[in-house]
């Protein structure tokens, strides 16, 4: 069984895992005999967590160098879905062999195992059916991802991918470094349709925000050729840019 959907499943069926998932982490791997360290490297900033082997011991690390909790609880999963998908190890050194993954492995990876790693991490650490039962009927916006991001445990970036990836509504969420766009992802019903850009445009209440270092409170009306190459009915969309401007790190929700 290597489809990832399907083994987080089982995992969560046969580990008998109730409530937040995220909780059992270090049950799943404990009873797996799979040992597990954090630790803060410095050294290796890029490095996000590995799983390694050596003779008969196993063992998962995970980088605190970015402190938080829901990233850290990611990787683990990651890690995990590494170890149950019994994916071929693909780093060896000093008689260690295993995963060597980083973080944009475990963010936005392209290559086949690690994509697959992380549909396993999604599931198991946000099960569909708990998740479209906690979402339903709740607009798209920022206290709806802060508060599944809370109960689940994750970061808001996992929990707004979450969303996204169940919704039916015409959303998109981009994330920017001060004004260029580093990321998005758009729901099923909005694919296609944002325009490809490096920065933010002009004349839109992101840009507003980011310029001036200031999170809006609710979502503003735009016009919709601003942000989108594809008109959409009214021509109209709706923003609300939020981010940690110290860090000149922000997020965008767009929808119609």
């Amino acid at each position: 069984m290597n489809n990832p959907i399907a083994k987080a499943r089982w995992v969560l069926e046969t580990k008998r895992i109730t409530g937040v998932p995220a909780e059992s982490l270090h049950n799943i791997a404990s009873s797996e005999g799979i040992r597990y360290l954090y630790r803060s490297l410095p050294n290796d900033p890029k490095l996000g967590g590995q799983l390694l082997y050596k003779g008969d011991q196993k063992g998962i690390i995970i980088n605190t160098l970015i402190n938080h909790k829901g990233r850290h609880n990611f990787t683990f999963a990651h890690e995990l879905g590494h170890y149950f998908l019994e994916h071929p190890p693909s780093y060896k050194l000093e008689g260690q062999y295993g995963f060597w993954c980083s973080t944009d492995d475990i963010g936005d990876g392209k290559k086949p195992r690690e994509v697959e790693a992380n549909r396993f991490a999604v599931e198991l650490l946000m099960p569909e059916d708990d998740f479209r039962l906690d979402m339903a009927g709740a607009p798209i916006d920022f206290d709806l991802f802060r508060g599944l991001s809370d109960k689940y445990m994750v970061s808001k970036h996992a929990s707004s991918n979450r969303v996204l990836d169940l919704t039916l509504a015409s959303c998109i969420v981009i994330v920017t470094n001060g004004s260029r766009i580093s990321g998005y992802k758009a729901s099923r019903a909005a694919r296609g349709f944002l325009r490809r850009s490096n920065t933010i445009p002009d004349e839109t209440a992101a840009i507003d925000a980011i310029t001036r270092k200031k999170g809006q409170v609710d979502f503003y009306e735009c016009p919709a050729d601003r942000w989108l190459a594809r008109s959409v009915p009214g021509q109209k969309i709706y923003e609300c840019t939020r981010g940690n401007f110290e860090n000149s790190v922000a997020m965008t929700i767009l929808k119609w």
